[in-house]
């Protein structure tokens, strides 16, 4: 029997979360098995197109599993991990979670996942880089999903009319400031946005320093490399490489309907792949892909990013089917073809060719290859630790500060490194 639950309707399902949090039995012990069936919980966070995707691969997967039933739990980012801290403080988290990043290293530490490498998942289809992504001192608490890297998306018109090209080889920071400021003299147009309070690109140029973000729960920066950051962002709006102060307080730079590139107010765009074709549909014309400067270092600063996860609760009562599940989704080609691209490149090496080839549009095939050139030179990225959620906005106040002269970029570097610090200690 096959039930679906969505976010706020399923009276049965809603029953069965209340008794799993009166009994504090996980997956349950005596609603979840009939006969030689058992049922697991799997829950995630979606969208519309995803949440066809993901019921139509489960159907496949009771198909073919007639004796694992699955309920389905299933809403939007905010409520799902609103939902989730409820559901494991209870002792009532699902068998199967999609995991994030951002979170993994808090549930483990408060032991509510499963070490995957105890149990049957089968990680053969992964390479060790991408595996290393879901691996927490040395334990594998999330089997990547899928993979998807920084870059730079830029209009190849505006390119034209400047004279210039998109760096092939490796590059500079220096050049790429070069090239913005060169871009605004002969176009008017601004080389790029300023990009100063990103957290993802801060951590890539710390990398290119040889540092990282965060040292264990602290953050691992120096105040020389922050200094230099805010002064390489404050140095290109005062030659005219980015937008002024005030423009660039003007709009939301997580919101891809706002951002000057779809307007031609920019040549180049800082994003995670994925959302590239968004913005190529918005800009309603070809656009081009390029690596970040120095990717070609030595020390391999491009990271490699966990997409999604898959993760087992480490109170599951049937981490057999709970495992029969995650390879499938995992690794089924039928569920490659299914989900595409929805939740990033697959980290499955077989499903990403399989995605690739069976593409209906170009942009995919793009993707891939652009995947591909990231791999080659790319090392895993860290784990962010608890607490690391209020490090964006303590960088996007200093950097509005920066911006308009407020303070100085010595004084923001400290500042960071004093507010980082405390809301990391917090956890």
């Amino acid at each position: 029997m096959k039930r679906f639950k969505g976010p706020f309707t399923s009276v049965a399902a809603v029953f069965l979360s209340v008794l799993l949090l009166l009994t504090g039995c996980g997956g349950g012990s005596t609603a979840d098995r009939e006969g030689d069936k058992v049922t697991i919980r799997f829950s995630w966070w979606t969208n519309p197109t995803r949440t066809k995707m993901t019921q139509e691969a489960i159907k496949l997967f009771e198909e073919k599993h007639p004796d694992i039933d699955v309920v389905m739990e299933y809403s939007s980012w905010d409520s799902y991990w609103q939902k989730l801290a409820t559901q494991t403080a209870g002792g009532g988290a699902p068998d199967v979670m999609q995991m994030d990043g951002s979170q993994l290293r808090t549930y483990v530490e408060k032991g509510q996942l499963m070490d995957l490498s105890t149990t049957d998942v089968d990680t053969s289809g992964l390479s060790k880089e991408t595996l290393e992504l879901g691996k927490v001192d040395g334990k594998l608490y999330g089997l990547t999903t899928s993979i998807n890297s920084q870059m730079f998306i830029y209009n190849p018109e505006i390119f034209k009319k400047a004279g210039v090209s998109f760096p092939e080889d490796n590059y500079t920071w220096e050049e790429l400031a070069e090239l913005c400021i060169r871009i605004h003299e002969k176009t008017g147009v601004y080389g790029m946005a300023n990009e100063m309070e990103q957290t993802g690109l801060l951590s890539y140029f710390a990398r290119t320093k040889g540092e990282e973000l965060y040292d264990g729960n602290k953050i691992g920066l120096s105040k020389k490399t922050l200094t230099e950051w805010f002064q390489y962002w404050l140095d290109l709006q005062e030659k005219g490489g980015v937008p002024t102060a005030e423009e660039n307080a003007s709009y939301s730079h997580n919101d891809p309907s706002a951002s000057p590139f779809i307007k031609e107010k920019t040549a180049i765009n800082w994003l995670f792949l994925g959302t590239d074709p968004n913005y190529e549909q918005s800009l309603g014309k070809p656009i081009g892909r390029g690596l970040l400067p120095e990717w070609g270092n030595d020390n391999k600063p491009y990271p490699l990013h966990g997409a999604m996860f898959w993760s087992m609760s480490s109170k599951t009562k049937h981490p057999e089917a709970a495992a029969k599940l995650i390879n499938f989704l995992e690794n089924d080609p039928e569920v490659a073809k299914i989900f595409k691209t929805d939740r990033g490149i697959p980290a499955n090496n077989e499903n990403m060719k399989i995605v690739a080839e069976s593409a209906e549009d170009e942009t995919v095939k793009k993707q891939t290859d652009f995947m591909e050139k990231v791999k080659a030179v790319a090392s895993p990225e860290k784990l962010a630790p608890p607490g690391s959620s209020e490090i964006a906005d303590i960088l996007k106040n200093l950097s509005q500060q920066v911006t308009f002269k407020e303070i100085t970029p010595s004084q923001a570097a400290e500042e960071f490194i004093k507010q980082g610090n405390k809301a990391l200690s917090q956890g």
